[in-house]
């Protein structure tokens, strides 16, 4: 899919302001045929050589590497989430990398919830490969709490979650899931998952995040401690490292230039 032209901005980044306007227009509405462009717009952005451009103009724009690691943390199921582009409207789209970089300790690799969306989204394999468990609301399964959250908003970052217990949820694993790097997928908002945390090399996916359909999203967990502190955002630098280490990985990895 070919992206609008932009001219070139005052903060020198026609690729990072040509992705913005590519997801500012895209239609609220849901269908079949958007699903499909969305997902083809996705592929677009994620293709190798568009990513690496995109995140070396952010590297090498100090204002607004700053804007992003604002808004950018470590989620508490053990992955950077890093917050490209979010308008903060209800009913808009969001760019966002969702990295993962082993090792994890036996622990964490337990530790991952089983949740689901206020949205779907669409989502392409940068580097690694993403395994995903998958689940289904089925009285025969296995009983966890179930607790549905709103993020905890200040200015354009999620700082936390306002959680509310509803009860006892038996949930039935079905298939699992995989996508290898290059591969892209949609996910509805009402798929309940998790990510099995990759225990050797650095996975990372470029998501598209559609307009809200829910207002609240659910986790099912066992443990007390389900979200266990607030969201701390990364100062640039330590954003720079983790944006420089994508950028290594998926030259090294991904044909690039060819």
């Amino acid at each position: 899919m070919a992206l609008p032209a932009t001219p070139r901005t005052s903060l020198g980044t026609p690729v990072y302001e040509r992705a913005l306007r590519s997801i500012a227009v895209l239609p609220l509405r849901d269908s079949a045929p958007v699903r499909l462009a969305n997902l083809d717009l996705v592929r677009h952005l994620a293709a190798p050589d568009s990513v690496l451009r995109l995140l070396r103009e952010v590297l090498a724009t100090p204002p607004l590497l700053a804007r992003i690691a604002g808004r950018s943390y470590h989620h508490t199921n053990h992955f950077d989430k890093i917050v490209l582009a979010d308008a903060g409207a209800r009913r808009c789209y969001r760019l966002t990398l969702h990295l993962w970089r082993p090792p994890y300790s036996t622990a964490e690799a337990l530790d991952e919830q089983i949740h689901d969306h206020r949205f779907s989204f669409w989502s392409s394999v940068l580097t690694g490969r993403l395994d995903s468990q998958n689940f289904v609301r089925d009285a025969s399964g296995t009983d966890y709490g179930e607790y549905q959250y709103i993020p905890e908003k200040r200015g354009e970052a999620t700082v936390g979650n306002f959680y509310r217990s509803v009860g006892r949820t038996p949930l039935r694993e079905t298939a699992p899931s995989s996508e290898e790097a290059g591969g892209a997928y949609r996910l509805g908002f009402h798929r309940i998952h998790r990510v099995v945390l990759p225990r050797e090399e650095m996975t990372c996916t470029l998501v598209l995040r559609g307009p809200r359909q829910k207002n609240f999203a659910s986790v099912f967990s066992n443990t007390a401690a389900h979200d266990p502190s607030a969201n701390e955002m990364f100062p640039p630098h330590v954003l720079t490292e983790k944006l420089e280490a994508l950028c290594t990985e998926i030259t090294r990895t991904r044909k690039v230039g060819r």
